[in-house]
């Protein structure tokens, strides 16, 4: 038991290392094929060597290019070390005056909690990213670089940004001056290394972007390339794996804990998801393995930005939504403006806080899920080299986004769905009423209208902010297969929707019976159809339910009113009499309806018995069960004065 508890943390990482170097081996075989002649007969240890040697002249052709001046090495020495006290001493002890001023405003409140982290992480990425720039100012200043070691040191720089983004991001998960001041609540024993997964993931793309720009200037050969990305993979996926293994354990033991108390065991969402990265971890190990280098390598580099971006994302999102409640709160200026000057209601600048909120979150996600895409619309093999300020700025100036825009498509879908609405109340108020059209062909065509005119006010105001109708064609494509497999039983009972609205095989006002639910058909919606039950209540009932299961369609449309039962009278001396004497009896309860008159009829014979059924009809103002205990009342009372004997058949 002691060994197998020792061995089970190294077979992870044996797997990440054996499929990694199968990965290896395979890329560099299928590497060997097309490489030219004269690199392609070259062992794997020749290529190392040969450009090991082609870094060295490089490096060696850079130490000879002497300073511009003669004090460059001090000023270099002097900058190089500005750089470091800007990027540490400087950096903790700006975040320690703005966490100060943060708690002394707010205290512990979530708008504090959420500006603290926001602050940590744009804090920490400007003054890392500003301290790599000031190294790499530091170099073009003192030293003529060589046009190759120009764009390395540019690389690096911009690594060192990205590696300053987890940084901020981890202290902001970790808030090491109070864990109380957390964002999120971490399960026991994540917390105290949450801090160190998103710096590390900064650090590999950006020794990613390093190794990536080293082959391109160096012109090394693939064999050298695969070997230096299946070193960085190999890391990756090991960092990555790591996460993922502590965070299912961390989950695995609160949920544990929290059953033996009985409470919930409040796991945020964030690690219910760890699924889909081992699936996507998965994915690029395997297409590393099969040859496919670049892709897996991207892939798993992938994984690495998303998880930053969304993490900042999620960060972001809660402080705006705190920030526009408490600003629109009526204890802030703004509230009492409102409320006070303006007369707005409270409940309505509620409602306006909710919606500028929801607003701000669908900006920053969309914008959030544009940068995690774009890495895979270059031809790069790594993220950092997507995520160029150029390139980047190139395809958002694509879309037409600025406030105008922004305000006229929120207008154009606003009227969009506000003439949707007076043309669907006026077909419904004054031109179906005049026509020959039942209630369930009005209501098909009412729905049907309904959900076009959104689908267009949709398209307009997207057209609006430059998104063409090809470019959604594309993104649904590219969503298909999840949408297929995710989305599924939507996406039947959508289908399913259309069906019942042209085909008709119910209409509203039916009394059916399908999936348990028995009742008059309320509501035919495009994902579920409404039913009013006996009882008064509501059932939903998924659209598929009537294509996929049997429906008893009942097409009385008072079946509301109706109910049937099955009596056995005795005390007669034939049938007739006690047909007569069962009708006499219903005829004087009260709460039975005679337009349409009650029927009976006999279907079965006994001794000195006789069975009927009977279908009733009451006052619209009497559910079907207070009918029948009132009809059951009143038959019981009425057939002891007439010395006959009724039983339930």
């Amino acid at each position: 038991m002691n060994i197998e508890r020792l061995l089970r943390p190294a077979v992870f990482p044996a797997i990440v290392v054996a499929s990694v170097s199968l990965g290896a081996a395979s890329s560099w075989a299928a590497d060997v094929e097309t490489q030219p002649a004269a690199t392609a007969q070259l062992s794997l240890a020749d290529s190392l060597i040969h450009d090991a040697g082609t870094a060295m002249t490089l490096i060696e052709q850079q130490l000879a290019v002497p300073f511009r001046f003669s004090a460059g090495p001090a000023v270099l020495l002097c900058m190089l070390a500005l750089a470091v006290v800007i990027a540490w001493p400087f950096r903790l002890w700006l975040l320690a005056r703005l966490d100060a001023l943060l708690i002394r405003s707010h205290h512990k409140s979530a708008l504090s909690i959420y500006a603290t982290a926001v602050t940590s992480v744009v804090v920490t990425t400007i003054v890392v990213a500003l301290a790599g720039w000031l190294a790499l100012a530091a170099l073009n200043t003192t030293l003529p670089l060589l046009p190759e070691i120009a764009r390395l040191a540019q690389t690096t720089a911009m690594g060192i940004g990205i590696a300053g983004l987890g940084l901020g991001i981890g202290r902001a998960l970790r808030s090491p001056r109070d864990k109380s001041r957390r964002p999120i609540q971490m399960p026991p024993g994540l917390g105290r290394v949450i801090g160190f997964y998103p710096f590390s993931a900064g650090v590999m793309l950006g020794v990613s972007a390093f190794v990536d720009q080293a082959s391109h200037i160096l012109h090394a050969t693939a064999t050298s390339w695969t070997v230096a990305q299946s070193v960085v993979v190999m890391a990756q996926v090991l960092l990555i794996g790591r996460f993922l293994l502590l965070a299912g354990k961390a989950r695995e033991r609160q949920v544990e804990a929290a059953s033996s108390t009985g409470e919930d065991a409040g796991i945020p969402a964030v690690f219910s998801v760890t699924a889909i990265a081992w699936f996507a971890l998965m994915v690029g190990c395997g297409a590393f393995v099969f040859g496919e280098t670049r892709f897996g390598a991207l892939l798993v580099q992938e994984l690495l930005w998303a998880g930053l971006l969304l993490t900042l994302a999620w960060l972001l999102t809660r402080f705006l939504d705190a920030g526009v409640i408490r600003l629109l709160d009526t204890d802030r200026r703004a509230g009492r403006f409102a409320t006070g000057i303006i007369g707005v209601q409270q409940a309505r600048v509620a409602q306006a806080a909710m919606i500028g909120s929801i607003f701000l979150t669908v900006i920053v996600w969309v914008f959030v899920l544009g940068l995690i895409a774009a890495p895979f619309t270059g031809g790069g093999s790594n993220v950092a080299e997507q995520m160029r300020p150029l390139p980047l700025l190139n395809a958002l100036r694509q879309m037409n986004i600025s406030p105008r825009t922004i305000l006229i498509a929120i207008a154009v879908l606003c009227g969009g769905i506000a003439l949707t609405r007076i043309f669907r109340r006026w077909l419904e108020n004054r031109f179906l009423p005049s026509t020959s059209l039942d209630i369930g062909a009005r209501a098909s065509i009412l729905t049907t209208l309904s959900y076009v005119g959104i689908i267009i006010a949709m398209l307009s105001a997207t057209n609006v902010l430059g998104v063409q109708l090809e470019k959604i064609t594309l993104i649904a494509s590219a969503l298909s297969v999840g949408i297929g497999f995710g989305l599924q039983s939507i996406i039947q009972n959508f289908v399913s929707g259309l069906i019942l609205l042209i085909e008709r095989p119910v209409t509203l006002g039916d009394w059916v019976s399908v999936s348990g639910a028995e009742g008059t058909i309320r509501k035919i919606r495009v994902r579920a159809t409404e039913i009013a039950t006996a009882d008064g209540s509501i059932s939903i009932v998924p659209n598929s339910a009537f294509i996929t299961t049997n429906v008893a369609n009942r097409m009385d449309k008072r079946m509301a009113e109706r109910i049937d039962l099955a009596l056995t009278v005795s005390g007669c001396a034939s049938a007739d009499e006690a047909k007569a004497a069962l009708l006499d009896m219903i005829a004087q309860c009260e709460v039975v309806h005679h337009d349409p008159a009650p029927r009976i009829f006999l279907r079965g014979l006994g001794d000195n018995a006789w069975t009927f059924d009977l279908r009733i009809y009451g006052h619209h103002d009497h559910t079907p069960q207070d009918l029948k205990s009132e009809l059951l009342l009143w038959l019981s009372r009425d057939s002891q004065t007439r010395n006959l004997k009724l039983t339930m058949a």
